[in-house]
C-alpha cells in the first residue's frame, strides 16, 4: 500500500496537467510510466531497507551472471560501463548546457542542468541513507567503495540521456527522428544498467531503482518545462481574424 501513495499522486498530477491543457493529447502510456516507476521506486525502496520482498532475486542473479560470463567480453563491458558513470554523465550535461546556451534555449538549459544536479544529489543521498553493501568483492571485476542502493550509472545514464532524447523529440518534426532518439537512449540506460549487474558491482535490484528514480526525475524535471512550453505557445499564437463586417443592405 505504501507504494500506491505515490503512484496515485503523480496521477493526479498528470490527470491536472492533462485538464489544464499542458500534456493534452499525450498518451496515457506516458503518464502511467513515470507513476508505474515512482511506485517502484518506492516498494524497492522499502524491500531493500526491509531486507525482503523483490531483494530476493537478488542473489540468485548474481550467481547466475557470475557463473555465465564471458571472459573475452569482460574488458569491453568494463570500458563500456564508464559511458554511464558519474565523469561521464556530468560532461555530457556541461556540454549539453553550454550547447542550449549558445544557442539561447535557457529553459532547455535549465531543464537539463536540473536533471544532472538532480541525479548526482538524489543518488548520492539515497546511497548515504539506505548504506547498502555491494556484492561480495570476490564477484566484482572492477573495484567500487561507494554504498551499492541505488545504481548511480543507471540513474545517471536513464535521467541525463533521457531528457537529451525528450529535447530532440520536441524539436524533430519527423517520426523517424523522435523514434530513434527515444529508442537510442532507452537502449544505452537498459544496457548501462546491465554492464552494472555483469561486473558484479550492483544487486539487479539497485539497478531496478536506478531506471525507475531516473524516468521519476526526468518526469518531474520536464513537466516545469512542458508547462513553459505550452504557455509560450498559447500566448505567442496569434488570435483569430474577426469575421468581415455584413455588407449594407442595397436601396431598391
Amino acid at each position: 500500500m505504501a507504494a500506491l501513495t505515490p503512484v496515485l499522486l503523480m496521477l493526479v498530477g498528470g490527470i491536472a496537467l492533462v485538464q489544464q491543457g499542458i500534456l493534452r493529447g499525450m498518451p496515457v502510456l506516458v503518464l502511467l510510466v513515470p507513476a508505474a516507476a515512482l511506485g517502484g521506486a518506492a516498494q524497492l525502496s522499502h524491500d531493500v531497507v526491509d531486507g525482503g520482498g523483490v531483494t530476493r532475486i537478488d542473489q540468485p542473479i548474481t550467481d547466475w551472471v557470475v557463473d555465465h560470463r564471458l571472459g573475452w567480453l569482460n574488458p569491453a563491458i568494463s570500458t563500456f560501463t564508464d559511458a554511464g558513470g558519474v565523469a561521464a554523465m556530468t560532461t555530457l550535461t556541461i556540454v549539453a548546457c553550454a550547447w542550449f546556451g549558445v544557442r539561447r534555449r535557457w529553459a532547455r538549459l535549465l531543464t537539463t542542468a536540473a536533471v544532472g544536479i538532480g541525479v548526482a544529489v538524489t543518488g548520492s543521498v539515497l546511497k548515504s541513507a539506505i548504506g547498502r553493501h555491494r556484492p561480495p568483492a570476490v564477484d566484482q571485476l572492477v573495484t567500487e567503495t561507494s554504498p551499492s542502493f541505488p545504481s548511480g550509472h543507471t540513474l545517471g545514464s536513464t535521467a541525463v540521456v533521457g531528457v537529451l532524447a525528450a529535447m530532440v523529440v520536441l524539436s524533430s518534426r519527423g517520426r523517424a527522428g523522435r523514434v530513434a532518439a527515444v529508442a537510442a537512449a532507452a537502449l544505452f540506460a537498459v544496457v548501462i544498467g546491465l554492464t552494472r549487474i555483469y561486473l558484479g558491482v550492483h544487486w539487479a535490484t539497485d539497478v531496478l531503482a536506478g531506471w525507475a528514480i531516473g524516468l521519476v526525475w526526468l518526469a518531474l524535471c520536464l513537466c516545469p518545462y512542458l508547462w513553459w512550453r505550452a504557455r509560450v505557445s498559447s500566448t505567442a499564437r496569434p488570435a483569430a481574424p474577426e469575421p468581415p463586417a455584413a455588407a449594407p443592405p442595397r436601396r431598391r
